[in-house]
């Protein structure tokens, strides 16, 4: 795939400016920037989501402008998103084979999916990814990793030859991002373009023969692997040097500001004003399940707030009681076709905050979310400022606790830090939060104490400024 000159534009905001990238077979092209850079345009450009206003693309060696997603994987693009669409009462195979499976008739006459067929297919492409998996299990039985292996096979059963991973290991264990990382040089080696968009920039470095660079829409810089260092790509990303925050010591402990009842062995203790609880675990350690019983997801659920006794029945009652969550997949949180304004304010439109648009276009600004159009669809935004979003809706009105799961989810390393700064911000004004996180160094940077979660219960409590306040002693209490 060769792209010239491409150029986007929402309105007065430019997504894209001349964008020239090569993306060639038995190549892994990576694509850095921070968020609002422009990569999620060029992905929805390449595989028909959206059409380009000036360029070109040609693929092997034709002109190539897609009317739609299905126009570009009949053509052998095909995206593999950061969020999973897959339906989750199917079984594995019916959602790789969807809208193709193989059909038999009974007596001749009434035709049927002939189950024999589907899973000789599916057994062929489960081989090729190696995975080891029955055809008939459930999706909603699955692993998100399984499921990301299942989302590659579909694309593989569709002949792809150019095969896009929007943050695929964003929500991944390190075993499970070195099987992935194993199947695309293979798949590599076999042929196939593939492009790799990551935040994560250690496994760009490990991983990628090529790295494309995008800032404020344009191509800022292009490097060969070998040929570049880490700070390097921060630099190119944000035109500047990125300092590393100071590991600073625990704070002081005000008021129990939110206790959950009854106590247990899934329940951390009492959370205290001006600080934050951490909580450790890899993907299904139940971190996220605590979040939502908190917030009234998994009601009902009591809870003592401010010394007042509530019963959360639903996220309306945690919101009454000031309450924020910000979940770790955006699509939970943000209305695609709703404004960037509407969005902000959802969770209040019942209630009397006095909000004005200054105040939304003084926390845009604060976030930096970008485009800084209120009135712009939340659905054109990158997920990166999605997220930014989901953080304005509750910050706007400083609540008295913040429940954020994965916060950083996808988000580059400006924004990252951004998003830390805040939320030290909020806690120094005297606000508290509990952070679920499988990013440990940055739970124990930002944290005050951390609970270590396997299957739903605490296995370990460490405080900060303890001997024993590390990432080894963490992932020790984890049994890794």
């Amino acid at each position: 795939m060769i792209i010239k000159g491409l150029c986007k534009t929402f309105g007065n905001t430019r997504a894209l400016h001349d964008v020239d990238l090569q993306v060639l077979p038995h190549r892994i092209h990576a694509i850095v920037g921070e968020n609002g850079a422009g990569k999620s345009t060029l992905i929805k450009i390449a595989s028909g989501v959206y059409s380009s206003d000036q360029g070109q693309i040609e693929l092997d060696g034709t002109p190539f402008r897609p009317a739609s997603p299905a126009d570009a994987q009949n053509a052998g693009v095909v995206v593999v998103p950061q969020e999973l669409r897959t339906v989750p009462r199917m079984t594995a195979a019916e959602n790789v084979f969807l809208g193709e499976w193989p059909t038999r008739r009974i007596w001749g006459i009434l035709p049927t999916v002939d189950r024999a067929a589907l899973n000789r297919k599916m057994g062929a492409l489960m081989a090729r990814v190696g995975l080891d998996l029955a055809p008939d299990t459930p999706m909603r039985d699955l692993s998100f990793a399984q499921r990301q292996m299942l989302v590659i096979a579909r694309a593989l059963g569709r002949d792809a030859s150019v095969l896009i991973l929007d943050e695929p290991t964003a929500s991944l264990g390190s075993d499970d991002c070195a099987r992935l990382f194993d199947l695309l040089r293979s798949l590599r080696d076999k042929g196939v373009a593939i492009v790799f968009v990551s935040h994560r920039l250690e496994e760009i470095e490990s991983l990628a023969d090529t790295v494309t660079v995008l800032r404020d829409g344009t191509v800022a810089a292009r490097y060969d692997a070998g040929t570049y260092t880490i700070s390097d790509l921060i630099e190119a990303m944000t035109g500047r040097g990125l300092a590393q925050q100071d590991n600073t010591p625990k704070r002081a402990a005000g008021e129990v500001i939110m206790q959950a009842a009854p106590a247990g062995p899934g329940i951390p203790p009492g959370l205290h004003q001006g600080q934050a609880a951490g909580l450790a675990g890899l993907l299904g350690a139940g971190g996220d399940t605590l979040l939502r019983r908190l917030f009234g997801a998994h009601g009902p659920q009591d809870v003592c707030v401010a010394g007042q006794q509530y019963q959360f029945r639903q996220p309306s009652d945690a919101i009454k009681a000031e309450i924020g969550f910000v979940p770790s997949e955006r699509r939970l949180g943000i209305l695609p076709q709703l404004s960037v304004r509407q969005n902000i304010l959802l969770p209040h439109v019942s209630r009397r905050h006095g909000l004005k648009d200054k105040d939304i276009v003084r926390m845009m600004a604060l976030l930096d979310i970008r485009p800084s159009d209120p009135d712009l669809p939340a659905g054109f935004l990158s997920g990166g400022n999605q997220q930014k979003v989901l953080f304005a809706r509750w910050l706007i009105t400083n609540p008295r606790v913040l429940l954020l799961d994965e916060p950083t989810h996808g988000v580059d390393v400006g924004a990252k830090a951004q998003i830390l700064a805040l939320i030290n911000d909020y806690l120094e004004k005297g606000g508290a939060a509990m952070i679920n996180s499988a990013e440990f160094s940055e739970l124990l940077q930002l944290c005050d104490e951390v609970h270590a979660m396997t299957n739903g219960a605490m296995a370990a409590h460490f405080d900060k400024g303890d001997v024993n306040y590390s990432e080894q002693s963490l992932r020790t209490a984890l049994g890794g």
